[in-house]
């Protein structure tokens, strides 16, 4: 979480910056409990920005996408966290979309 935050200060200061890439709907309804594995999810979305272990022996994967135009003039944030399984498999998953902190 704290990179999403140091990204998104980041890009407030720079005039215009993006980083990441944004998740589509097709690539959200490609995971499925159970089914998508973590070769599939990097495949899909690439390395993730973070990844972390659970002491029930389940791995976090988290994606960042972030754009804000010239001089803030648009903005746009995005986040997905996939739970994986013990057997690698998704097990859930989350998005998240951020408001134009501008409006």
């Amino acid at each position: 979480m704290k990179k999403i935050i140091t990204l998104i200060a980041a890009c407030l200061i720079a005039a215009c910056t993006t980083y990441g890439k944004p998740v589509t709907d097709a690539q959200l309804a490609a995971i499925k409990q159970g089914v998508t594995t973590k070769a599939e999810l990097l495949a899909s979305f690439g390395p993730p920005l973070a990844t972390a272990r659970n002491s029930d022996g389940t791995q976090v994967m988290s994606w960042g996408y972030a754009h804000v135009g010239f001089a803030g003039s648009s903005y746009k944030n995005q986040a997905l966290s996939v739970i994986l399984d013990a057997s690698g498999k998704v097990a859930s998953y989350t998005t998240t979309d951020v408001a134009n902190p501008y409006r």
